[in-house]
């Protein structure tokens, strides 16, 4: 049993108010209120301890804390647990390389992740830090429409890098804009199935009236 919830007998105050399965609700004896949800077979729950009086609800306890951990578990299940994604650079990356990292570190934030992207100047590649930090603007172009730098570009050693963070607004109107093209697509192509299923029916209806 929840030790959180006062049930029945544990309820110490001497009035409460009380919410019927039916919706009905008034402020009663404790005791009258325990002896009703007793009548039809169910619990007093207190569920709003510090109001005045205390609110209870006459319900079947077994059950309210079951419907209360399912919510908990569907709530942690959709529940995502941010990360930090790395997606390393050299300041001479191609563009084919670029665009295959650039496309994980949108696919990351899409998620709700993180991001460091990193250039790495390996030996002297250091003297092209300029190239660095232009790599550093093309790709916080490339991720405007789903995250923003959560700071300005560093150079520590021979790394520059960068922190990404996710943009909600920007990532849920996306998730929007992309659910109202899919549903007129699937409009679309049921409109186009039924069109061609009248055509085959008025083929069929002409063959049928050509035989007779």
């Amino acid at each position: 049993m929840d030790k959180n919830i006062r049930v029945n007998r544990d309820i110490r105050a001497p009035q409460v108010r009380v919410l019927f399965p039916d919706g009905e609700q008034k402020v009663m004896d404790t005791q009258d209120a325990l002896r009703s949800a007793q009548q039809q077979g169910l619990d007093l729950l207190e569920i709003q301890p510090n109001a005045n009086p205390p609110v209870c609800k006459i319900t079947d306890y077994g059950k309210y804390i079951y419907e209360i951990g399912k919510k908990d578990k569907e709530q942690k299940k959709n529940q995502h647990v941010s990360a930090l994604k790395e997606v390393r650079f050299h300041p001479n990356t191609d563009k084919h390389d670029f665009d295959f990292k650039a496309m994980h570190a949108q696919e990351f934030l899409m998620k709700g992740d993180k991001v460091r992207a990193t250039i790495v100047f390996l030996g002297r590649a250091i003297v092209y830090k300029d190239q660095g930090f232009a790599l550093i603007e093309r790709l916080t172009e490339r991720l405007t429409s789903v995250g923003k730098p959560e700071g300005p570009a560093k150079l520590e050693g021979k790394n520059l890098y960068i922190y990404y963070v996710p943009d909600r607004v920007k990532i849920d109107a996306m998730k929007k804009t992309e659910l109202q093209d899919k549903a007129r697509e699937e409009a679309a192509a049921a409109a186009d199935k039924a069109e061609r299923a009248r055509k085959m029916q008025e083929k069929e209806k002409q063959k049928a009236e050509e035989k007779e």
